[in-house]
């Protein structure tokens, strides 16, 4: 017996020891290891058979992955759209803001060149206008009686107006 340095246990090496059985017959046969050969019938022995092959669960397996993939693309696709269609819009909206800005200034320069002297002195100089004199205006009264009715539209009511009037909206 040996025992273990690190752990203490102790093995029994003699199991590894060959049989004294096993040596003599070993010595009186002529064949080698005749006594540790086992024969096997070919006829007992099954080879492992190859699993057959289910081409219906095979194709529906296909089509799932292909039905899979192809919605995978299309939203990858509608995400790529609508990606630069967003990016479009706020082009859009960056240049309009610009336009209005340029408009807001434009109105600006504009103001302050048409003052209303200028455009009278203009008025006078170029178109030869004058301004209104007293004789010039002419005034008209109306009688107390007279009253004015406004008309809306031709008396046909669309179908919303009377849909809001049967729900007093």
């Amino acid at each position: 017996m040996s025992v273990g340095k690190q752990s203490g246990l102790a093995y029994d090496l003699s199991l590894f020891d060959p049989d004294p059985e096993d040596i003599r017959n070993a010595n009186n046969s002529t064949a080698p290891d005749k006594g540790k050969i086992i024969k096997i019938d070919t006829d007992h022995y099954e080879k492992p058979k190859k699993k057959e092959r289910n081409y219906p669960r095979i194709l529906a397996i296909g089509l799932i992955l292909s039905i899979s993939a192809a919605v995978g693309i299309v939203v990858l696709r509608n995400n790529v759209i609508i990606n630069e269609l967003n990016e479009q819009i706020h082009e859009a909206n960056v240049l309009l803001a610009n336009q209005e800005n340029l408009e807001a200034q434009y109105q600006l320069r504009i103001d302050r060149k048409l003052t209303d002297e200028f455009v009278q002195q203009y008025a006078e100089t170029k178109l030869g206008m004058t301004k209104a004199n007293a004789a010039q205006k002419e005034f008209i009264s109306l009688t107390d009686g007279d009253k004015g009715e406004v008309i809306r539209g031709d008396g046909k009511e669309s179908f919303f107006s009377r849909f809001a009037k049967a729900f007093h909206i």
